[in-house]
């Protein structure tokens, strides 16, 4: 019998049924079920497309997701944003522009201070960064100890002029590692830790240079508040002298350095890279000592989130970690952004995902999208200002932090707008593998964080 709901090829079919039926075939019942069935798609169908077209002029996708709550998370997102970049402005200003004087207080009010320089190889223009810690104007004892690993390396040799230079220094050569893990850098710097004569201790990378006053104005920080366990400071690269060099150099200078001013002032979690760190040495005992910290290949970021959930404070003087950009070849900048990231992942897994919403080339054709959708907007005039805007905004930062322009604005210009360009693309990379190279050993992550050496 024919319904007059069918569509026409179902109603074809139950004409071919009712036929067969008279005929005597046995196949009348299963082209009545083909109709029915044909009936059923027809509506569902017919069903889909009235969704789809009331989605479609309502701005809903799938029924359900709205497109303008889309556009205005990307707005907010955005506006968040630009906050943070306001926020590391202010702290660039109150900080680095006007730097912290020194506090009036007699010279035995100040605790003496260790100062561990991690060695392994000759750095680039590696006597004047560890000359520096020769040269801080402290008033109290320094102790500097060298950790070296292996007693053939080259790097001795500048050691020891330093130390002929430097007669009445408290400092020594401490040759030799443990093995309390696969991290390096931390088997290297146990002897030191265990030799170590003072609470206050300086953990500064054997190519960071730091000014004289640096010491002084850290330990200040430490004196006025007794529940501030970590004084950092912030990496600046300077002298870059090949491409790979001017793509950190922009990165270190602009979007890294931006964006760790601005988490720290917001102080919500700890936010800490280990290239000039000062610890209470019995502060870092009570979490387990650097021993515990040597499965893990950042042991900064474990050290610094260890003493934050213990009710150790952070915070950070206007003074800079300056590093000469060592990076010689394109390659070897792809290869650390990717081993940064990739090593940030199984420690930040949250913030190391939403990264690329951080940079500028994603979120602004996200926000060119948004606007557009919303307002109708001009896609390309939006990204356009966009990018113009956090370029400029990067200039100024950059200028003021360093206090003058760069050796070459046309090259700083350029190396800029490539590093937007690859973040990107070297991000996703990173974030799909789970193996790193550094100092010539490969490496393996487990999701816990911590690493296994491969190879």
């Amino acid at each position: 019998m024919l319904n007059y709901r069918d569509s026409p090829s179902a109603a074809r079919i139950r004409y071919t049924a009712a036929v067969a039926a008279g005929n005597g075939s046995s196949d009348a019942g299963l082209l009545n079920v083909i109709a029915t069935a044909a009936v059923a798609t027809a509506t569902a169908t017919s069903g889909s497309n009235a969704l789809l077209r009331n989605s479609s002029a309502d701005g809903y996708i799938f029924g359900g997701l709205s497109l303008d709550y889309a556009a205005y998370f990307v707005l907010c997102l955005a506006g968040f944003l630009w906050l943070l970049i306001f926020i590391s402005h202010c702290v660039l200003q109150r900080r680095y522009v006007r730097r912290r004087p020194f506090v009036d207080r007699p010279p035995e009010d100040y605790p003496p201070v260790t100062i561990i320089r991690p060695i392994k190889g000759v750095d680039l223009d590696m006597r004047r960064t560890l000359e520096s810690s020769f040269r801080q104007s402290y008033p109290s004892k320094l102790e500097i100890l060298f950790a070296v690993e292996d007693p053939a390396d080259p790097a001795i040799v500048v050691l020891n002029q330093l130390l002929e230079q430097y007669p009445k220094a408290h400092a020594r050569v401490l040759v030799g590692q443990a093995n309390v893990g696969i991290n390096p850098k931390v088997n290297n710097m146990v002897k030191a830790f265990a030799q170590a004569q003072n609470d206050i201790l300086w953990i500064c990378d054997s190519n960071v240079y730091t000014d004289p006053g640096t010491l002084r104005r850290s330990v200040d920080l430490l004196l006025d508040n007794k529940r501030m366990g970590v004084i950092h400071h912030v990496v600046f690269s300077e002298a870059p002298k090949s491409f790979g060099a001017m793509l950190d150099h922009a990165f270190l200078v602009t979007n890294h350095c931006r964006m760790y001013l601005a988490i720290n002032a917001v102080g919500v979690a700890s936010c800490l890279m280990g290239k000039s760190n000062i610890y209470y040495k019995s502060a870092l005992d009570s979490v387990g000592g650097i021993e515990s910290f040597g499965q893990y290949l950042a042991e900064d970021n474990m050290v610094g989130q260890a003493l934050w959930r213990s009710g150790w404070s952070h915070t950070m003087t206007g003074d800079l970690a300056r590093q000469p950009a060592d990076i010689s070849s394109f390659s070897e900048y792809c290869s650390r952004r990717i081993r940064w990231v990739r090593t940030r992942k199984y420690n930040v897994t949250f913030a190391t995902v939403c990264e690329p919403l951080t940079e500028s080339v994603l979120l602004g054709s996200l926000m060119a999208w948004a606007l557009h959708h919303l307002y109708g907007h001009n896609v390309y005039a939006t990204f356009s200002t966009f990018i113009l805007c956090w370029f400029v905004m990067d200039m100024i930062f950059f200028y003021r932090i360093n206090h003058g322009p760069p050796q070459s604005w046309p090259w700083f210009v350029l190396s800029w707008a490539c590093r937007e360009i690859l973040a990107l693309p070297l991000w996703a990379v990173a974030i799909v593998g789970n193996t790193v190279i550094w100092r010539g050993q490969k490496f393996r992550f487990h999701m816990n964080g911590t690493v296994e050496v491969i190879g």
